[in-house]
């Protein structure tokens, strides 16, 4: 992670004169038409927006009448576009650079980590030029709450989430990142978690900073330590809804966010009741048996941690809010 989860990028100013088309939705932001979408949108942003409306009433076959913001932040706007029975989920990068710069997270990971990422909603279409990628729509809603029990049962899950780094599948998705973003490429490690730049300034040796980026001892993963970007489906298997923080990382690192209970994850506030210290514990062990971590990686990891954790500290002039959606 090069940056905050929450980048201060500048986002879009909410037209206040436009209110929602439907009775009672005022959050989100639910419209009757796909031109209230755009005309609600920065005026930056809308000939983007607008393009997305096009490809997404491709995909649906008909006239989008129904839209709903998933979520609206600094780094991107998500909304579920209906037509009919029909649903697609579009999301609109903001950051200018983001078909070409996959340092952080964003468009480009999105985009390749779908492919990768088991159970990730898939992305039906895409426009580079307008930094939009149209999802199959998993009808999850926002602001959904969940109890402890329910966070373990999350957790203990994600080795089913990730893949070897490897693997066929994890290679091309370094190779894509690569061949979109050639400059980052050069600077070695594309798709590392956290990014190389980040990784430096955890107080380790250059040996440990190399194997700790090993894709050898790397698995595939979603970046994402927010439980509302995930949904249980009814095999009773996760789906995972957001892939733009997708990239590799050693399993370390999961284990010692297991055992700190999450401590980089951008809003626990939909917990109702949080795990105890040794039920995290009892988690973290779990999964360090099933990756074969060892007790020296989960020191480096603390290290590697507690350097992400500065980065995503609040500044003065910034603050972290709001869930990454889909």
């Amino acid at each position: 992670r090069p940056g905050p989860t929450h980048s201060p990028y500048s986002g879009g100013v909410t037209d206040h004169s436009i209110s929602p088309a439907l009775p009672g939705a005022t959050d989100p932001p639910v419209f009757t038409g796909f031109d209230d979408l755009v005309a609600w949108s920065s005026p930056r942003a809308r000939p983007h927006v607008s393009r997305g409306g096009v490809i997404a009433a491709e995909r649906l076959g008909g006239v989008i009448d129904v839209v709903e913001v998933l979520s609206s932040t600094p780094r991107s706007i998500v909304a579920r576009c209906r037509s009919g029975q029909r649903s697609v989920v579009l999301k609109y990068f903001r950051r200018r650079d983001s078909a070409r710069n996959a340092s952080g997270f964003g468009y480009l990971r999105a985009k390749f980590g779908a492919k990768v990422l088991p159970g990730a909603a898939s992305v039906l279409a895409y426009d580079d030029e307008a930094r939009v990628l149209i999802h199959e729509d998993l009808e999850v809603s926002p602001g959904r709450r969940y109890s402890a029990a329910e966070l373990l049962r999350w957790a203990r899950s994600w080795p089913d989430l990730v893949v070897p780094a490897t693997s066929t599948a994890s290679e091309e998705f370094r190779a894509s990142l690569g061949r979109s973003d050639p400059v980052s490429a050069a600077k070695g490690h594309p798709g590392a978690l956290p990014s190389l730049g980040l990784a430096r300034r955890a107080s380790i040796t250059d040996d440990q900073l190399r194997d700790f980026l090993d894709p050898a001892l790397s698995v595939m993963w979603c970046g994402d330590m927010n439980p509302a970007n995930f949904a249980l489906d009814r095999d009773g298997t996760y789906r995972q809804l957001d892939s733009e923080g997708t990239g590799y990382c050693d399993p370390a690192l999961l284990v010692v966010e297991a055992r700190l209970g999450l401590p980089s994850a951008p809003d626990l506030g939909t917990i109702d009741a949080r795990p105890s210290p040794d039920q995290w514990n009892e988690i973290g062990n779990f999964l360090a048996s099933r990756w074969n971590v060892t007790p020296e990686r989960e020191s480096i990891a603390r290290l590697i941690l507690a350097s992400i954790l500065r980065e995503l500290a609040p500044t003065p002039s910034h603050s972290r809010s709001g869930s990454r959606q889909q």
